[in-house]
């Protein structure tokens, strides 16, 4: 099946013009273009199978290095990469060094997923949490997991009398400020002593790189908890918490949880930096209705409004390719395809770019 048609299958509609010219992006020499690109984690698993997707299609190699949201802003400011992804929108102090550096810097959402709560408790298949109680987690205000405030969400399951192993993110992420959002919204305690930041820094907890490092880490000990993009979690086999959510159900990450929390927020204006500061940013947070998953994020390219005219085209290309027909492949790998709405927008933010 070809990209196309399995767009047409998932999304149950057409792939709308602009999504990429024929042919390929090879140079005149016949050399494959090389694009290098780099930051979060939360969108690696499913930027490589895109690369993979996309080699085949247009010569085009595209060399993604995950290191993390902040170091993928960093070094999208400073040239050293051609494109970035972070799942934290640019911050004003973040995206007036880009300015100043290179000009203005287009976020374009490439895809949304759900941040998983996962724990390694043996025998305990099913697990309930609410964000006020993983805040306390992480706070250090509930430190066992027989904790009185656990077992009240857990009627009838053996709760261990074990300590708690909150993990963290040890670098600058996009998944973080997705997880820290989300505990602000529902938290006061949490808002005040730590907000939304790509960086935790908590007095306990245990910190790793990456959502590999997290999952790695959670797997491999007994008592453990942590956050990371749920393509990790199935990956890993690890448990995944179930969250009550705004309208006090209980739901599961999965792509159907996160569809829902993408309609109902989106229909909803930005009203708070850092979502008002870029076009086509949401926060999807602590969304309305039943079927919402409350942590959920979109990660986003980062790419500089003024290209190169050796590299820029094999660039906007790509982003063009990846927010229409690449969107097939988010279901198959723990992701949710962006709504086609925004692909349009996106492909027309795109259409912007100059080069030279």
């Amino acid at each position: 099946m070809t990209p196309v048609a399995r767009v047409m299958l998932l999304l149950g509609t057409f792939a709308f013009a602009g999504c990429g010219g024929g042919g390929d992006n090879a140079t005149e020499g016949g050399t494959p273009v090389r694009v290098s690109a780099g930051g979060a984690t939360f969108v690696d698993p499913i930027m490589r199978a895109w690369a993979k997707d996309y080699r085949k299609a247009k010569r085009t190699e595209i060399d993604y290095v995950k290191s993390g949201s902040g170091k993928g802003i960093g070094d999208l400011t400073a040239k050293t990469i051609d494109f970035g992804c972070t799942d934290a929108p640019m911050s004003r102090k973040e995206f007036d060094a880009a300015k100043a550096a290179g000009g203005d810097v287009l976020h374009i959402p490439v895809t949304m997923g759900a941040v998983a709560i996962v724990y390694n408790l043996p025998g305990i298949e099913q697990l309930n949490l609410t964000g006020a109680v993983i805040a306390d987690i992480y706070l250090q205000k509930v430190s066992k997991w027989n904790d009185a405030a656990i077992a009240a969400l857990n009627p009838g399951v053996a709760l261990p009398d074990k300590a708690i192993v909150a993990v963290r993110r040890a670098e600058s992420s996009g998944t973080t400020n997705i997880f820290s959002e989300y505990l602000s919204k529902v938290s006061p305690a949490f808002k005040d002593q730590v907000g939304m930041t790509k960086e935790m820094k908590l007095g306990g907890g245990v910190g790793q790189q990456g959502n590999d490092g997290i999952a790695g880490f959670v797997k491999n000990n007994q008592g453990a908890l942590g956050y990371v993009e749920l393509a990790y979690a199935n990956k890993n086999k690890i448990a995944t918490a179930k969250l009550t959510n705004k309208a006090g159900k209980l739901v599961g990450p999965n792509s159907d949880s996160v569809t829902a929390a993408a309609t109902a927020a989106m229909g909803a204006k930005p009203t708070a930096e850092p979502y008002t500061l870029h076009d086509l940013t949401f926060s999807l947070t602590d969304a309305e209705g039943d079927g919402s998953y409350p942590i959920v994020g979109i990660s986003y390219a980062i790419v500089y409004a003024k290209q190169s005219k050796d590299k820029g085209p094999a660039v906007v290309d790509f982003l063009k390719w990846v927010v229409v027909d690449g969107q097939a492949l988010a279901k198959e790998l723990d992701y949710a395809p962006l709504p086609l709405e925004l692909g349009k927008k996106a492909q027309a933010k795109l259409d912007g770019v100059t080069f030279e």
